[in-house]
């Protein structure tokens, strides 16, 4: 991150070759988006972005470099976590071992000058309730037929991974409800907590209030082994061999429930079956790559399993969303090519695999094993990259179920019938196995990222806590409340044009023009930032915004590239040659038919596991909305 103020980080400087290129492709893209050059040429240019974005596009919001540690302080009591990682986040970076730990802040990227404390005003205007009623609610179901309802339920289960703030317990806001608002009956105020605030470190943090990850920041998958080393513990429970524990006294394996009815893992906040499915399916591979440990090395201790076992399962996580998902919700060649160059390099798989690492460039051969580098300042992910990951649209109204050998429908459930305590209802009333759930998750659509497609379910959503909540005007709430500039100054501090008018913003659509202007009261610079995004036209094959993909740009190659255990110790040392090739060899559709082979004939031929699969048996038959048909 850039450094702040106070900072004394050295800033990140381009080479003389990204200086280069990101002069002339600010004089192309004058002309020629990146996303309309040829392939390698675009490639090329989301290159230039990355090292524009990584110089002028990371902030840190501490006063100093010593809040990260430094070396010996936290100390680490044995060398056990200079070769494994430690649940807490701690000593990821040896230098700095308190790098995105648990309770560390959000970093920006953007400078904290643009991220005031918003007056009540601000806040308010136009009233948050009505955005979400005028242009977040469902009118009707539009399915993104470029992707499949697993991509749905992945992206929230890496989301958990990733972040979590935690909400004031005195601190409320009151949303005036807009006239003929039917919420609560149309009585009183919608009551909304407010994020929980770090006390301030100094007088920027009293004019730009910071907030801590009640997650790490790491991508290693702390929502399946959670973010303490003691919570880690208890998921392993008596489980022998390295393994996280489970329930084998039915005819599925489940997860252990504990007395609410929900899975004891890593993180269960908003549970339903998307997340059922996905964190039983990464527990049964942790378990699998276990099994093939003890086969390979018989001397290694249960924690020595343990330890290399959640490595290797973390590495393809990552590796699955950034050559698999990322691809597939933004299919197009050019984002395909850049996202494979993340990880195998721009040389390509095909040479990787023959020969290996051909250099130490992360460009020519990939992040994993180029050597961890922070660009000038701690890591952390940031409150910007928390605000492009609102995909609630992605949710649809029902999902239909089929039996994965003959394809025949067996029962069409409500979002709300399949959530919290619920998740498990398909399998328990409809006798539907978790084979049956993937594969139906595989013909079912999500909804668009695109207006008026939030669903009701999310926008009327009763917790087994209590809490009554609009998703769609807590979305608009937060990005105000964190300082997330709107979508004009968005666009400005990411090197983009703004829009000179809703007109201009929405591409040419009148009436989504006439109707922003009414909201926004004729000024388009009040346009938040989530409500632009979904009214801005998409390059060809994308499922969100080229304005929220800016913040993709960097942030995805910076979440690999700051991880020692992915950009320096991607090594045999580490991970074994059993682990490298597990993860190396392996993707998303090699787990689902290693654990579920009747879905082998619904996936064959399918390029990408998150795009629709085929329809087997009778569920050809089938032509309900859910589903491509």
């Amino acid at each position: 991150m850039t450094p702040s103020a106070s900072s004394s980080a050295i800033p990140f400087k381009p080479a003389i070759y990204e200086r280069l290129l990101i002069h002339i492709f600010k004089g192309v893209n004058r002309f020629i988006p990146w996303h309309k050059l040829p392939t390698l040429l675009g490639t090329l240019n989301l290159g230039a972005l990355r090292a524009e974005l990584r110089r002028d596009n990371l902030y840190d919001v501490y006063p100093d470099p010593s809040y990260q540690g430094t070396p010996g302080n936290p100390h680490m009591e044995t060398a056990e976590f200079l070769t494994t990682r430690n649940s807490d986040g701690l000593f990821n970076a040896l230098d700095q071992p308190k790098m995105g730990c648990l309770g560390m802040r959000f970093g920006r990227n953007v400078d904290r000058k643009y991220t005031h404390k918003p007056t009540v005003e601000e806040m308010t205007t136009p009233n948050p309730r009505l955005v979400s009623n005028e242009l977040l609610r469902r009118d009707t179901f539009k399915p993104a037929t470029i992707i499949n309802l697993l991509a749905a339920a992945w992206i929230q289960f890496q989301v958990h991974d990733w972040f979590m703030h935690s909400n004031s317990e005195t601190e409320v806001y009151g949303v005036k409800l807009p006239d003929g608002d039917g919420w609560n009956g149309g009585v009183g105020e919608m009551k909304i907590e407010a994020t929980l605030a770090d006390a301030p470190l100094d007088d920027t943090d009293k004019i730009a209030p910071a907030y801590k990850n009640i997650n790490t920041h790491w991508w290693d998958g702390s929502q399946m082994y959670g973010n303490t080393e003691l919570r880690t513990t208890e998921l392993r429970g008596m489980a022998k061999n390295g393994k996280l524990a489970v329930d084998q006294e039915t005819l599925e394996t489940f997860l252990p429930r504990n007395k609410d009815g929900i899975p004891e893992t890593g993180f269960t906040e908003n549970w339903w079956l998307g997340l059922e499915m996905l964190h039983t399916l990464f527990v049964l591979e942790h378990n699998a790559i276990c099994d093939a440990l003890v086969k390979e090395y018989p001397d290694y201790s249960s924690e020595k399993l343990f330890d290399t076992a959640r490595l290797i399962n973390c590495a393809l996580m990552a590796k699955i969303h950034t050559v698999e998902w990322t691809p597939a919700i933004l299919s197009h060649p050019t984002l395909k090519m850049a996202m494979d160059a993340n990880w195998w390099g721009i040389l390509g798989e095909r040479l990787h695999k023959l020969v290996g690492r051909v250099s130490s460039s992360e460009s020519l051969s990939g992040i994993p094993g180029s050597k961890a580098d922070q660009h000038g300042a701690p890591y952390s992910l940031t409150e910007e990259f928390v605000s492009v990951y609102r995909l609630h649209p992605l949710i649809p109204d029902d999902i239909a179920f089929f039996d994965a050998a003959t394809g025949e429908h067996k029962k069409t459930y409500p979002m709300a019938d399949v959530a919290f305590t619920n998740a498990r209802k398909p399998l328990e009333e409809s006798a539907l196995k978790f084979q049956d759930i993937f594969y139906s998750f595989g013909i079912n659509y999500p909804g668009a990222v695109t207006l008026n497609n939030t669903p009701d379910f999310l926008r009327d959503l009763h917790t087994p806590e209590g809490r009554h909540v609009d998703l769609g005007t807590l979305d608009i709430l937060r990005d105000r409340e964190r300082g997330v500039p709107r979508y004009n100054q968005f666009r400005r501090l990411f090197h983009l044009s703004p829009s000179s008018s809703f007109l201009h913003l929405t591409g040419g659509n009148e009436a989504v023009a006439s109707k922003l202007d009414r909201i926004y009261q004729g000024d388009v610079e009040k346009v938040d930032l989530l409500v632009g995004c979904l009214c801005e036209p998409l390059p060809k094959g994308f499922g969100f915004s080229d304005t929220a993909f800016r913040v993709f740009i960097l942030m995805a190659s910076r979440r690999l590239k700051s991880d020692r255990f992915i950009a320096t110790e991607w090594n045999e040392q580490t991970y074994t040659k059993v682990g490298i090739n597990w993860v190396q060899d392996g993707g998303m559709t090699d787990l689902l038919t290693r654990h579920f082979p009747v879905l082998k004939d619904a996936l064959r031929g399918t390029k990408n596991p998150f795009a629709p699969w085929n329809k087997v048996g009778k569920s050809a038959e089938y032509k309900g909305k859910e589903t491509n048909a």
